[in-house]
């Protein structure tokens, strides 16, 4: 009897101490949260293999997630379409063929490939080429009307007109290097010269450059400005280009958004057909395909996998915003799958929210406008974004992808200047998550994602802050920071 009760003081005494420390990790952590930087907060960091809280600040609390929002369509997306999930993208052709020559017009109908980059056009011409084809008399004719008409939603307007940014782009059926253009700049071969401006990889027609780059002494600071200044129709686009490059600079590539995303795409395949000898003689138009027209030729896309690894290491909104059209086109609402139309914001948002409630089984509020988070719109709290993460990792057909698509601390993508202070260098590569960032109209920073504890094992955690309305708001770097220095914490003390 003595022996027992000796026991069962001694494990009250253990159990005592496990809470103590666990009290004084979690006072650890809240130090660090209630510091300088004032913010609001949600926290939730969840242990995956019983689904036990390890800390909660504020779970539930709603805020604007910022790009975290993409943990959420990556993963609606992945879970509906598959990893594996390619898009096609058709080229047909009206008319008929005689030889080496199509007698009519050639049509390319959008699919919704948000990954449609300048390999596969060269791809795609060089087997033209190889076909036997060397020319179509009529027009290239775009059809975008998978996506409908709302190419750009609220977030994107700002940029329609004129834009010195690459986000701004266009969301449609037909996008062809995420909607933007390449512009490439590089040094002349003498002090005070204009430097070589151009669109890369080929001229388009009805898009100009003003150049006024000069190329500056060796050394010097690079101070470079591109500006698009039309939105494209009739006049075309114009894109200016200022200021200094140094003679001794490698090449510079610049991005920024289309205006008339129908007609860029149109005559990007063009350049690609002629560069490889492929002549289209007419115009490029944006129209419906006839339901008499021949196919020709599809443009696969790259694997689902490798299109969401680039949303998610890179940020990517127009990926973000492409791939939820494309879930709606696939999943609406109402009416056919991949009818005219069908592959609208509504209907891709709706899709998701579907995923939110019935897979993942979440019964909470919350807003989601939009796929990117490129506003502040969105609501969602720590355990919403925590539970698609636990979600995710009890789906193996899904999740070895889906972390794979998440930077690494340290390493690559968002993350790859993050955790370089001395205090939380040591995590390089261990951590895989998300970030989110905004600055207007309050500071938003966000982190979620995965990490391995040594006694909890496989870890899911969110935090997300934004500045308060009508004060001061923090800076970037400081809430950046402390959720770096946060979530050292947890590794090492919880």
């Amino acid at each position: 009897m003595k022996r027992l009760r000796a026991v069962i003081l001694v494990s009250l005494a253990v159990a005592s101490t496990v809470a103590a420390k666990g009290k004084a990790d979690n006072e650890s952590i809240d130090k660090i949260f209630d510091g300088r930087v004032s913010s609001a907060q949600t926290v939730h960091v969840v242990r995956l293999s019983d689904g036990k809280t390890l800390y909660e600040k504020d779970p539930d609390m709603l805020l604007a997630p910022a790009s975290v929002t993409k943990v959420v369509t990556a993963a609606a997306v992945l879970s509906r379409f598959t990893p594996v999930h390619t898009f096609k993208t058709p080229l047909f052709y009206t008319g008929t063929r005689r030889n080496e020559k199509i007698m009519g017009d050639l049509v390319i109908v959008g699919d919704g490939d948000p990954y449609l980059v300048s390999e596969k056009l060269w791809q795609m011409a060089a087997d033209l080429k190889n076909m036997g084809i060397r020319e179509f008399t009529g027009d290239l004719i775009v059809d975008n009307t998978l996506f409908g008409d709302d190419g750009r939603d609220e977030s994107r307007k700002f940029g329609q007109k004129s834009s010195v940014n690459a986000y701004d782009a266009p969301v449609s059926a037909l996008g062809v290097n995420f909607n933007t253009f390449a512009v490439a700049i590089a040094p002349s071969d003498a002090v005070g010269k204009p430097a070589m401006v151009s669109i890369d990889p080929y001229p388009l027609r009805g898009v100009t450059i003003d150049n006024d780059v000069k190329t500056s002494k060796a050394k010097a600071t690079k101070s470079l400005a591109i500006k698009r200044v039309s939105a494209g129709g009739k006049d075309g686009e114009k894109l200016i280009a200022s200021g200094t490059i140094a003679a001794d600079m490698p090449i510079q590539k610049v991005y920024r958004s289309v205006g008339d995303y129908a007609h860029v795409s149109g005559e990007y395949v063009k350049a690609f057909l002629k560069q490889e000898g492929v002549a289209v003689r007419g115009l490029v138009k944006e129209g419906r395909k006839p339901a008499d027209a021949t196919l020709l030729y599809e443009i696969e896309s790259y694997d689902l996998r490798r299109i969401v690894a680039g949303l998610m290491n890179f940020s990517n909104n127009y990926v973000a915003d492409t791939l939820v059209k494309r879930l709606g086109a696939a999943f609406p609402r109402k009416g056919a799958p991949n009818a005219p139309g069908a592959g609208n914001f509504d209907n891709g948002m709706a899709a998701i929210t579907d995923f939110l409630r019935r897979d993942v089984g979440i019964k909470s509020d919350f807003t989601l406008n939009n796929g990117s988070g490129l506003d502040t719109e969105n609501r969602l709290s720590a355990r919403q974004i925590t539970d698609v993460l636990a979600y995710m990792e009890h789906h193996m057909e899904v999740f070895p992808e889906f972390l794979g698509s998440l930077p690494a601390t340290g390493w690559d993508g968002t993350l790859k200047k993050r955790f370089g202070k001395a205090d939380t260098e040591g995590l390089k590569g261990l951590v895989r998550a998300k970030t989110g960032t905004l600055t207007e109209p309050v500071s938003v920073a966000g982190l979620a994602g995965y990490f391995r504890h040594p006694k909890h094992g496989l870890v899911a955690f969110a935090i997300i802050e934004n500045g308060k309305q009508n004060s001061e708001q923090p800076a970037i770097t400081d809430l950046r920071d402390r959720q770096d220095k946060v979530v050292v914490a947890f590794m090492n003390e919880m």
